[in-house]
C-alpha cells in the first residue's frame, strides 16, 4: 500500500525515489557546529537590536539582505555559480526558512520571553526532523541517534532552565517556528549534495529579504549607530551560518546533523556571559556536558561510514 504524503501539494517531488546521498558524519557535525557558533552571535545581536527598539521585521530584513550579500561575495571569491537546478524544492525550502526567520526574530526581540526560553523552543526542531525524516526522506532513525536526541534535549532543558509559563501564544509560536525549521532542514537534505550551498543561501536570502522588507515598511525605524552595527552583525553572522548549515546537511543524515543544533544553546549561553552578564549554574554546566556528549555520540557512530558520492559543492 502506498504511504500517504504529509504534504499532498508536493507529492510530485516524492514520486521519484530519491537517490542515495553522501554521508560523512564527522564533516556534517563540524560544519553544523560552526553554523551554531555564528547563529549564537546572530541571536545576541538580534536581542541587542530588539532592546534598541528596532522592529523585529527590520532585524530580520537586515539578516537576509546582508546574508544575501555575504553569499554573493563568497560565490564571487570561489568562482561558483548562483543558480539552483531544483527550483521547486528551493521555493519550498525558502518558504519554510522565511517563516522560521519571522518566528525566530519575533521571539528574540520580544521582552516577554527570555533568551533561554526562546532558544530552548527553537531546539525542538531536531525532534521534528527525526520524526519527519523517515516518511519524507526514507531515513530511519537509528537507536543511537534517538538516544543522542534525548540526551541533547535533556542537556538543553538543564542549560536553559526555561520558564515556559511565559505568554502561551509565544510558546505556541516557538513550537510552530521549530516545526517550520524542521521542514526547512528536511528540504535542504532533500535537495542533495549536488546543489551549491552558496547559491541555495543566496536565493533563499533574496526571497526572505523581499518578504521582510515589505513587512518593515509600516513599522520602519531608522537605526542609530549602535543598533545599525547590531543589524549588520545579525546579517553577516546569520548569512554565514546559513551557508555552513547548508553544507552540513549535504554531508550527513538530517536527524543526525540537526541534533548537533543543540550545541547552539550552550554557545549562546557562553557568548551571553560578557554581553548580558548571565553566569551559568552548576546545573547549566552539567547540561552543557550532556549536549557535548550527544555530539560525540553522533560523530563517532557514523565515522567511517561514508559513501563514495562527493559532498555538496561550494
Amino acid at each position: 500500500m502506498k504511504r500517504p504524503s504529509l504534504f499532498p501539494e508536493i507529492d510530485q517531488v516524492y514520486s521519484v525515489p530519491p537517490r542515495r546521498l553522501a554521508e560523512s558524519p564527522l564533516r556534517g557535525a563540524l560544519w553544523m557546529t560552526g553554523a551554531q557558533v555564528l547563529f549564537a552571535v546572530m541571536a545576541l545581536a538580534a536581542r541587542l537590536g530588539g532592546t534598541a527598539k528596532i522592529p523585529w521585521q527590520e532585524v530580520a530584513a537586515s539578516r537576509f539582505l546582508v546574508g544575501a550579500l555575504t553569499a554573493f561575495v563568497v560565490a564571487r571569491i570561489r568562482g561558483s555559480k548562483l543558480s539552483v537546478r531544483n527550483q521547486h524544492a528551493q521555493w519550498i525550502r525558502s518558504a519554510f526558512g522565511t517563516a522560521t526567520a519571522a518566528g525566530t526574530f519575533y521571539l528574540l526581540a520580544s521582552p516577554l520571553m527570555s533568551l533561554g526560553d526562546a532558544v530552548t523552543l527553537f531546539a525542538i526542531a531536531p525532534i521534528f526532523v527525526a520524526l519527519l525524516s523517515w516518511p519524507l526522506l526514507g531515513e530511519r532513525v537509528s537507536p543511537s541517534v534517538a538516544v543522542a536526541i534525548v540526551v541533547s534535549l535533556a542537556g538543553v532543558l538543564t542549560v536553559a532552565h526555561p520558564t515556559l509559563n511565559s505568554a502561551p501564544r509565544l510558546v505556541a509560536l516557538g513550537v510552530l517556528t521549530a516545526f517550520f525549521s524542521a521542514n526547512a532542514m528536511i528540504w535542504l537534505r532533500k535537495m542533495g549534495p549536488d546543489e551549491s550551498s552558496t547559491a541555495v543561501v543566496f536565493q533563499f536570502s533574496l526571497f526572505g529579504a523581499l518578504v521582510m522588507v515589505l513587512l518593515s515598511i509600516p513599522v520602519w525605524t531608522t537605526p542609530d549607530l549602535k543598533s545599525g552595527i547590531a543589524l549588520v552583525v545579525t546579517g553577516v553572522a546569520g548569512g554565514s551560518a546559513q551557508i555552513l548549515m547548508t553544507r552540513a546537511y549535504g554531508f550527513d543524515r538530517a536527524a543526525r546533523v540537526s541534533a548537533m543544533g543543540y550545541s547552539g544553546i550552550v554557545l549562546t549561553r557562553l557568548f551571553a556571559l560578557p554581553v548580558l552578564g548571565e553566569f551559568p549554574t552548576w546545573a547549566q554546566a552539567g547540561g552543557s556536558l550532556l549536549v557535548m556528549a550527544s555530539g560525540v555520540i553522533l560523530a563517532l557512530r557514523g565515522r567511517g561510514r561514508q559513501l563514495a558520492e562527493p559532498p555538496r559543492k561550494a
